[in-house]
């Protein structure tokens, strides 16, 4: 066993001994003969855990417990904190078993049974579960900013490899995850994680690429490296007060309002950008400028009216 795997093993104790001393006394024997390991192994694992400041109690002769008033479940969370813990439990499903799995672990051992939360977050189910060995090809090239081979899924079944990317950021957007990487052109890509079936990570290594300030400035998935088009758009009186208070378009600003309405204007890189928003928000919203985003606008909606009958 080299020296990793051994501090892995000893973590595994560390937490195992921490558990199991949680509410109850344990007899050092009988947990040596459950894990296969020494009681002088044992022993110096409860002597670091005391000296690390965790509040071991040794009341009989080889067994110990936590000192009486101290449980991992009676950690005192808030409403915000537990509504935190529910948005990361979302977070945790769309990401797979794995994930959800030390989610619950996470919150069986800082919310008490009893707990309760005023908050409820809801998040969009994903139907397909990621790949975890895909997750951490994806998370360890970024961390390494190691160039990477991809082979992905079109959305029409036909796979096809994109080489020489430079992974940026595993991103959530609308409820799906994206792995964002920048081609040799400089281009953003971004992969559905669900759909990529092979991450093969190269020798040669990139240098850092900033992209946290930039999604933060995007509402959705869309952005690319074009320049940005400055966008008009017009909101009724009954649904501007939502303008108000929400970022629906990238870089949105009000710039007038009158009787109600509200003159807001937006830039855009990609029509994406902004088409899905514009059809959420009908009949209460009217592009003013540029006239190609609303004529784009108007075919796509007279050729879905001429599919149905």
């Amino acid at each position: 066993m080299n020296m990793k795997q051994a501090g892995i093993k000893k973590i595994q104790r560390f937490l195992y001994l921490l558990y199991r001393m949680d509410g109850r006394s344990i007899n050092l024997a009988d947990e040596a003969r459950n894990l296969g390991f020494t009681v002088r192994t044992l022993q110096r694992d409860i002597n670091e855990l005391d000296s690390a400041g965790f509040p071991v109690c040794n009341n009989l002769p080889g067994e110990y417990t936590l000192v009486e008033g101290f449980s991992f479940n009676k950690l005192s969370l808030s409403a915000q904190d537990e509504a935190l813990l529910n948005l990361m439990g979302q977070l945790a499903d769309t990401m797979g078993e794995n994930w959800l799995t030390s989610y619950q672990h996470l919150r069986s051992r800082t919310v008490r049974p009893e707990g309760k939360s005023a908050y409820f977050i809801k998040m969009p189910r994903m139907w397909h579960s990621i790949n975890q060995q895909m997750l951490e090809a994806a998370e360890t090239a970024i961390l390494k900013k190691q160039y990477i081979n991809l082979q992905y899924r079109r959305a029409n079944r036909k796979t096809w490899w994109c080489n020489h990317l430079r992974p940026l950021i595993i991103a959530l957007f609308d409820g799906f995850w994206y792995l964002v990487c920048l081609n040799d052109s400089n281009g953003y890509m971004k992969f559905s994680l669900t759909k990529i079936l092979q991450i093969l990570p190269q020798k040669e290594t990139f240098k850092p690429t900033a992209i946290h300030s930039l999604l933060q400035k995007e509402p959705n998935i869309w952005f690319d490296e074009k320049p940005t088009q400055p966008i008009e758009l017009e909101i009724s009186a009954e649904a501007a007060p939502y303008f108000k208070e929400v970022e629906f378009f990238p870089h949105q600003q009000i710039k007038k309002e009158e009787k109600g309405k509200i003159i807001l204007s937006c830039r855009a890189n990609n029509p994406m950008q902004v088409l899905p928003q514009l059809k959420r928000w009908l009949p209460h919203i009217r592009v003013i400028k540029p006239k190609t985003l609303q004529q784009q606008l108007n075919d796509e909606l007279r050729a879905y009216l001429k599919e149905r009958p």
